[in-house]
């Protein structure tokens, strides 16, 4: 940073409020009280009636929830069951709990380009299809929708599923549609996002084997009562991990389904002001939302001109945040390392002892991330900045952003 720029933004500033993530209360207490006095906290009656109402709200058949929402995401593939070494086709711009059931499940991720609406490509992801490829994920990033309708073409043109991982994104719809509900299943997070108990997760799907195989995979395929092995003999049926919920999880998030429409509602009017807001800014441009899908501001997304700012995207969110408004520079869950493919977990690969397994298993040529490149996300995700949405950003604040991000974007243009 400058000098001159330092002088026109000043010293850093106490952070901005931005609110409480959740309305926790009385009610969401009771319910816990109500637990723990039953003495049942393990995965019991709570755990089924939330179930029931997560797949109700989303018009759904059939929800089964999960310890977080990596499990969820577990939870999809082990329903699907692919034969190791298929190829799931992703987006690298999603936290690594997208695809680490994936890999753990011995599949191998295949990443495709994104676009301005910071979501798969579809055409990027039909360049991707190989005879290996099993499965399309539809990562609804910040809350914004994929291209649903033509990703759904692309699967069944090819004869792919399509799960979604929708954990930003509870109750955004495409086209009209309800995600988690488009594809064949979906997965979902309770950590914090827009219905939080701390941790959870849950999948959706209107598939009965695939809901009879995800209710297996979640709780290592024993058979319990009301489930498809019901009255079997007492036995592990096949591999398959410990992901249950329990009922005092469920107890909070059954109360908080109830509020989480308000703070869907709310979150995406605070983004829309913002957005209006900066509207007139050539500098800063929102994440771009389909016509006809709904966001729902998870996180809300602009990407700088930074070539016209003469600053990179970390550098003007360090500016923004020490004038007090909390921004982060570009957003992958994973700080400067850049899109999955860099993450060491996969560039290196430090996955299963000294191996390079699944990445090598069956193949000529082993999949060698460090020579991946998704080009236009890249660029586009490079110069992003980003602002961890409440639902209790006050219209006060409101405009301390919008006023913060305009001098900072000012600073910036009179320093050239």
């Amino acid at each position: 940073m400058n000098e001159r720029l330092a002088a026109q933004t000043g010293e850093a500033a106490a952070m901005l409020d931005l609110g409480a993530t959740h309305d926790f209360g009385d009610d969401d207490i009771a319910a816990v009280a109500e637990v723990l006095r039953s003495g049942h906290v393990g995965l019991g009656p709570k755990v089924v009636e939330f179930e029931e109402a997560f797949a109700a709200k989303h018009g759904a058949k059939h929800a089964v929830t999960a310890s977080s929402g990596t499990a969820a995401m577990h939870v999809c593939i082990g329903a699907l069951n692919p034969e190791p070494g298929s190829e799931i086709i992703v987006s690298p711009w999603t936290a690594g709990g997208s695809i680490i059931g994936a890999i753990l499940h011995n599949c191998v991720p295949v990443f495709a380009d994104v676009d301005d609406t910071y979501t798969l490509d579809p055409a990027d992801v039909e360049a991707k299809i190989t005879p290996r490829t099993r499965a399309i994920m539809a990562v609804h990033l910040f809350g914004n929708p994929c291209d649903m309708n033509a990703l759904q073409a692309i699967a069944d043109r090819h004869g792919l599923a399509l799960i979604e991982d929708c954990c930003q994104a509870h109750f955004a719809e495409s086209q009209g549609r309800t995600v988690g509900t488009v594809g064949d299943i979906g997965g979902f997070s309770f950590g914090g996002k827009h219905l939080s108990a701390g941790t959870g997760g849950a999948v959706v799907t209107n598939d009965q084997a695939l809901w009879e195989r995800a209710i297996l995979f979640r709780d290592a395929a024993l058979p319990r009562d009301n489930g498809p092995l019901q009255g079997q003999p007492y036995a592990n049926y096949f591999l398959a991990p410990n992901y249950k919920m329990g009922d005092l999880m469920a107890a909070v998030l059954r109360t908080q389904l109830e509020k989480v429409d308000g703070y869907i509602d709310r979150k995406i009017a605070t983004a829309e002001a913002i957005i209006d807001g900066l509207s007139d800014m050539d500098e800063i441009t929102p994440q771009r939302v389909r016509p006809g899908d709904r966001h729902t501001y998870w996180v809300l997304g602009f990407t700088l001109d930074t070539d016209t700012l003469g600053c990179s995207a970390w550098d003007f969110a360090e500016e923004v945040s020490r004038a007090g408004v909390p921004l982060g520079g570009p957003y992958v869950g994973s700080g400067r390392h850049g899109p999955l493919y860099r993450n060491p977990f996969l560039a290196g690969p430090h996955g299963y002892g000294q191996s390079r397994f699944p990445f090598d298993f069956d193949r000529e040529t082993p999949m060698d991330y460090s020579q991946v490149e998704c080009a236009r996300g890249e660029d586009i995700m490079g110069r992003g900045v980003s602002l961890q949405m409440t639902p209790n950003i006050s219209e006060e604040a409101v405009e301390t952003i919008v006023s913060t991000v305009r001098k900072t974007t000012a600073a910036y243009l009179s320093s050239r």
